[in-house]
């Protein structure tokens, strides 16, 4: 089944076009580009996504701010707005984030602490980097998935940490 989405991107609005493959592949048409991924779960929010044409693996979290997600890529985090039929279906795909209450910044996978960019009681805003975990030889920035208050950092600099192991706490 071919699903249809408009996808906004600051104040630009994108088409978009998903059709499942075979397995974890699926055919991504973005402004009328075509790509082939194969994509994977990594934890609740991250995707590891592998073009079929060959070239590096990206590592891509999605984290709900709201009615809003925030997308992060290569580091770079930006809000991002999506139909209500899109909406619907990555409800699905990964759990709501709450508006209120304690939210974790987990570690995407294995790897080693290399830098912590808060500390409790630091006021944080959606998008924010928190810490940058380095694993595969690549460096992974992690963003704050809402607005809010470091109530708790469970990790030092120089540590290795756990895929899903809780480095930051926001309340």
């Amino acid at each position: 089944m071919i699903h249809r989405y408009e996808a906004t991107v600051g104040d630009r609005a994108i088409a978009v076009t998903v059709e499942p493959l075979d397995g974890e592949r699926w055919r991504v048409v973005i402004d009328g580009r075509t790509r082939v991924w194969s994509a994977r779960r990594v934890d609740q929010t991250t995707w590891s996504l592998l073009p079929d044409e060959g070239g590096a693996a990206r590592l891509v979290d999605l984290d709900a701010v709201g009615a809003d997600l925030v997308a992060t890529v290569a580091g770079a985090s930006f809000p991002l707005k999506l139909g209500d039929a899109r909406r619907a279906a990555l409800g699905r795909a990964a759990p709501s984030r709450v508006e209120s209450g304690p939210l974790s910044v987990r570690a995407p996978m294995p790897g080693k602490l290399i830098k912590l960019h808060v500390k409790p009681g630091d006021a944080v805003s959606a998008g924010q980097g928190v810490a940058v975990v380095e694993a595969m030889k690549m460096e992974n920035e992690l963003k704050a998935p809402r607005d809010g208050k470091v109530a708790e950092v469970k990790v030092q600099e120089g540590q290795p940490v756990e895929a899903g192991q809780i480095l930051v706490t926001i309340a």
